[in-house]
């Protein structure tokens, strides 16, 4: 008896202690507080572009004196350098609203970059080669008997500084064959002063000679093989056959513009020069 007694107080005091438990526990939630942010579009996107504006043309300006060639002829002339066309970069600011519309252009000055055309240039003291020119300051004729040329009175021949054989009305060619006229594989001669060298070829422009085939303003090529005490700077010789010989006419103009076209080796073969041309 006295065993359940006790078991029922041991009972009781944990009946209350839980209750007891129970009623002291106090549950908290945590207070939760998002605030959503709204991200409105912008009214408009600005973008930068650019524009590339191409300025004008060059132009050609003669500089002579002012730029010396190594190996320049004081009268010989020609391109120094290529022009350019200059160009302007323009920046603007260009505005769209949300649905990609247009809405400004703007340019920015201030942003601009400019690149400045540059000219071409020609001037004088250039080198002899191609493409370069010069104008002859005074032209005149002369032929294989000419006063001091050195030819032989017994065959009517001579021969020019280069080495090339020459006589009356013919020319030696580089095959050894004499052909008649007074062209060297189809090159006109001429004598110019040692600053253009032996079998360069020439184009002979804006000139009133006439004869043996050649016409007023009608370029013509022709071949550098002799020199001459007289012929000195721009000056030109040209070969007419003989002294006598009046087919070629000079005309009144004694003047002409010379244009490089291509330099040639001199050669030597069985004791005979010709121009590897």
């Amino acid at each position: 008896m006295r065993k359940i007694i006790m078991a029922l107080a041991i009972m009781a005091v944990l009946s209350g202690c839980t209750t007891s438990a129970d009623n002291s526990l106090e549950v908290v939630y945590p207070e939760v507080n998002i605030e959503i942010e709204t991200i409105e579009p912008k009214p408009y996107i600005i973008e930068i572009e650019e524009e590339v504006v191409a300025l004008e043309a060059p132009t050609v300006e003669v500089q002579n004196g002012q730029h010396f060639h190594a190996r320049g002829v004081s009268f010989v002339s020609g391109k120094v350098s290529d022009g350019e066309t200059g160009y302007v970069v323009k920046k603007y600011a260009v505005a769209y609203n949300i649905k990609g519309e247009l809405l400004s252009r703007t340019e920015l000055v201030d942003e601009a970059v400019v690149v400045d055309t540059t000219p071409t240039i020609y001037a004088d003291n250039q080198p002899v080669v191609p493409g370069n020119y010069y104008t002859s300051s005074r032209v005149t004729r002369y032929g294989y008997d000419c006063y001091g040329c050195g030819y032989n009175e017994s065959t009517q021949r001579g021969g020019t500084a280069a080495g090339i054989q020459v006589g009356y009305n013919e020319v030696r060619q580089k095959d050894g064959t004499w052909k008649e006229g007074i062209t060297y594989e189809g090159y006109y001669i001429i004598a110019t002063s040692s600053s253009i060298p032996f079998c360069t070829v020439v184009e002979v422009s804006n000139h009133s000679i006439s004869g043996y085939g050649i016409k007023p303003g009608v370029p013509f090529k022709a071949i550098v093989v002799d020199r001459g005490g007289a012929i000195t700077g721009s000056k030109t010789d040209l070969y007419i056959g003989s002294q006598s010989d009046r087919t070629v006419n000079l005309g009144r103009k004694r003047t002409f513009d010379v244009e490089i076209v291509e330099l040639n080796s001199r050669t030597k073969s069985n004791g005979v020069f010709n121009c590897d041309v």
